[in-house]
């Protein structure tokens, strides 16, 4: 019995995998806290934002996104909030992008009160 029960839990493990893993690619919005402020991607407006928070002097999120198979375009922006100049976000659009385009969003950013610029890795997604 016992080694029944392993054998049918090992094949829907299989069967659970290889569905994941043949299911197409698809687009998925996001929101990411980058700890001087956000990244956001929204699938249905193809946009990608950074907002610096605006709060405890200034602050800036840079974001560097490129496509990781091709396809699309790539680019870096900055979203700046010097002492309260700035509400709101940067956002630029991947709406030129072939459907499904896998993409990496690099952010680095800074804080004035820290005094130095951090690289807080990388995310990858579709758009």
């Amino acid at each position: 019995m016992k080694t029944l029960i392993k054998t049918a839990v090992a094949g829907i493990g299989v069967a659970a995998a290889t569905m994941l893993l043949a299911s197409p690619a698809s687009a998925a919005s996001f929101s990411w806290n980058v700890g001087d402020g956000t990244v956001s991607y929204n699938d249905g407006t193809d946009s990608i934002c950074a907002q610096a928070y605006n709060s405890e002097g200034a602050r800036w999120v840079e974001v560097t996104v490129t496509p990781v198979n091709g396809g699309g375009p790539s680019f870096t922006f900055r979203d700046n909030n010097n002492y309260y100049g700035h509400s709101g976000s940067t956002c630029r659009s991947l709406a030129t992008a072939y459907e499904d385009t896998y993409y990496r969003a690099t952010v680095r950013t800074y804080w004035g009160e820290r005094g130095t610029t951090v690289s807080r890795g990388s995310k990858l997604f579709y758009s």
